[in-house]
């Protein structure tokens, strides 16, 4: 195996163990957002240091639904943060219709 090909497979397989932990972090992350939705976890402080490590992985299909449904919950307290968190969600990912458009 060459230099290349070598730093691919490399590579490829961290992009793998990246999907992995994503996985791996699902559960925590749903009990989390239902924590916050039934008020169980109310201190901001927390919640936006969750939400901080939350959207580094919302590049998978699920964890976003629970980062959104936080987001809501939150709305008309911390409108805020809502707003900081969207705009950060989006300079990470952009939005949808930009997905759709360059395809």
């Amino acid at each position: 195996m060459n230099e290349k090909d070598k730093f691919y497979s490399e590579v490829r397989e961290l992009a793998g163990n990246i999907l992995d932990l994503g996985k791996s972090a699902l559960p925590i992350y749903k009990e989390f957002a239902e924590d916050v939705i039934y008020e169980r976890i109310t201190n901001i402080e927390q919640i936006e240091r969750q939400l901080d490590f939350m959207v580094t992985y919302c590049f998978d299909d699920e964890i976003p639904f629970f980062y959104k449904a936080i987001l809501r919950k939150l709305y008309y307290k911390h409108s805020d943060t809502v707003q900081s968190y969207v705009q950060l969600y989006f300079d990470m990912f952009g939005n949808e219709s930009d997905n759709s458009e360059s395809e």
